[in-house]
């Protein structure tokens, strides 16, 4: 554009001043708006281009912001990470895909005793002389290779004779395109945790020995004491069946409702050991209910007229009466529940009612009411009542007897057995304790085949029976009944003696105390089973025992034994497992 209005001013220039310039007119004209228009254009550039240059210089101030922000928060950012990699109470370390350090933290050079800088660009091997947990590389490999994460990982350490236990986590690390770069660990000391399982670890041995060493004496005291109870409870029955004064007799009862007592505390104390230890098992047989339940009129009737108490029990119509469960436990609960009863009631009675609450096929839901007209209890009293070692106070300043076990190992059992159990009390006016136990029903032929093994006939005439006993008065007392039963009895003193004694005769019987001197009955038993392989000849034997611990009955079997007595025993308990073994044998003799 220049060069037009240079070109144009010299043209002007050449025109006269008196010369007429109308034929050059336009062609002038027209070149300035030429020029005009060339102009406008150049302006409006310049315009555009002024804007864009304002538009860039702001973009300019935005960026060298936003970069300074940018700077300033990474700059934070580093100082936070490396204050936390200086304060973390972990060890912290990078390495790259070649599992060379990159970047460590304060505490892992201090475990190392190198600076971070020293550490950089070497391998585990060149920080920790020795190092030798293959299967810690082979999980960093694994990281790098599979890029999954790997956590838990334990291990000991030893560097410079210090011994460490480090618990680590193990992740990979990635760039922008999700390539792995390398891996982080974390690693943290657990050496006190480490020592303090050990001490939990050995505490625990020692409490379970303490444990085993505590039910080991509670079956020697409980084998004590129940020789001599055997004895007191034995000769006692022997002599109530001689001819007595009305005085002396009533000395007599008094003497084994002492030893009764005594017998039911050895008993709680005995559950309590199991029920601790959580060995407290079931043993589910068929039973008749009426049996059961005579066995608890026999001994609640006298304990109740000792105080004037009527004791009661009724048993609706539609409960049936051959059922499968634990009779044993179930006789332990309604008898503890009784004997609570009439001690805590001194006028008036004790009763038990039986009822059906459920019943479907082959199976029943039973419920169980020990009812008095005692002391009642309290409110209070009620909310701790099945706990360990809680015991009725009574009105009276006098506390009654007893361990305070009762009721939690009925609370115990009835659990054990698929059961609830509860109590409704008013103070003052007497408590119904209640329990329902679920059982199993059988078929009738069962049934019948179960009536006959519990009715066995206990006419034992002209059978021969070897006792080995080497305690001289339960020789008496296992004598004394059996020969009300009819049965003849030779007497053995040892176990040796007793196997020279079986070889001698033949005998239908064979009762056998646990432990006795140079032989013991499960070594008798074994012997007596070993001689009979691969015969038809099968001699009943029972085990009399003073044990009473969980998986005495079961070695007793074990040892081919075919029933066993605990001591201290009655003449009714004695003929009944007697009867169950010989019927067992006959049974066997004849498949």
């Amino acid at each position: 554009m220049s060069h037009k209005i240079l070109s144009l001013i010299d043209e002007i220039s050449r025109i006269q001043k008196t010369e007429d310039f109308s034929g050059q007119r336009g062609h002038i004209l027209e070149d300035l708006k030429k020029i005009k228009s060339e102009y406008d254009k150049m302006e409006f550039k310049y315009e555009r281009a002024n804007k864009e240059k304002n538009i860039l210089n702001s973009l300019l101030t935005k960026t060298s912001s936003d970069l300074k922000k940018v700077s300033d928060s990474l700059k934070i950012r580093a100082e936070e990470l490396s204050t936390l990699l200086t304060t973390i109470p972990a060890f912290v370390y990078f390495k790259d895909i070649h599992l060379k350090y990159m970047i460590v933290n304060q505490q892992f050079a201090e475990l190392a005793g190198i600076s971070p800088e020293q550490i950089t660009g070497k391998s585990i091997h060149d920080v920790f002389a020795g190092y030798d947990n293959v299967d810690y590389l082979k999980k960093e490999q694994q990281v790098i290779q599979n890029g999954v994460a790997v956590y838990d990982i334990e291990e000991e350490i030893i560097y410079d004779s210090v011994k460490r236990w480090v618990n680590s986590n193990i992740a990979p690390i990635r760039n922008a395109e999700n390539q792995i770069i390398g891996l982080i660990g974390i690693s943290w000391d657990i050496t006190e945790r480490k020592l303090h399982e050990e001490m939990l670890r050995k505490s625990k041995e020692q409490a379970e020995a303490g444990t085993l060493a505590k039910n080991e004496f509670i079956a020697s005291v409980s084998h004590e004491f129940r020789t001599p109870m055997n004895g007191i409870l034995g000769l006692s029955e022997i002599l109530k069946n001689s001819p007595l004064s009305h005085d002396q007799l009533d000395l007599l009862h008094g003497i084994i409702s002492s030893a009764q007592n005594l017998l039911v505390l050895l008993n709680d104390v005995l559950d309590f050991s199991a029920m601790e230890a959580g060995k407290m098992e079931v043993d589910n047989q068929p039973f008749m209910l009426d049996r059961v339940m005579e066995d608890i009129s026999l001994v609640m009737k006298m304990k109740a007229e000792e105080k004037s108490l009527q004791f009661n029990i009724a048993i609706d119509e539609n409960v049936p009466n051959l059922l499968v469960g634990d009779s044993q436990r179930l006789r332990q609960i309604l008898l503890n529940l009784a004997i609570n009863a009439v001690k805590f009631t001194e006028v008036g009675k004790v009763e038990v009612h039986i009822s059906r609450i459920y019943h479907e096929d082959n199976s029943t839901n039973l419920k169980f009411e020990v009812s008095d007209t005692g002391i009642g209890i309290s409110p209070e009293a009620m909310k701790s009542l099945f706990r360990v070692f809680s015991r009725i106070k009574p009105v009276k300043t006098k506390q009654n007897p007893g361990t305070g076990l009762g009721l939690s190992i009925c609370k115990k059992l009835t659990d054990l057995m698929g059961g609830h159990i509860g109590v409704e009390s008013t103070q003052g006016k007497g408590s119904m304790f209640w329990f329902t136990l679920p059982f199993t029903l059988s078929s009738l032929q069962k049934k019948k085949s179960e009536v006959h093994s519990l009715e066995v006939s206990s006419d034992f005439r002209q059978k021969l029976v070897l006792v080995a006993e080497d305690n001289a008065i339960n020789q008496r007392i296992v004598s004394y009944h059996l020969q009300k039963m009819g049965f003849e009895i030779d007497l053995a003193a040892d176990g040796q003696q007793a196997l020279e004694k079986y070889h001698s005769r033949r005998f239908d019987l064979v009762i056998l105390d646990i432990q006795m001197p140079v032989m013991d009955g499960y070594q008798v038993a074994k012997a007596i089973r070993a001689e009979e392989n691969g015969t038809s000849r099968h001699v009943s034997i029972i085990a009399l025992t003073a044990n009473a611990m969980k998986g005495d009955r079961e070695s007793y079997l074990e040892a081919g034994m075919d029933g066993y007595v605990s001591k201290p025993f009655t003449y009714d308990t004695l003929s009944k497992v007697i009867g169950q073994a010989l019927g067992k044998s006959s049974i066997e003799r004849d498949t």
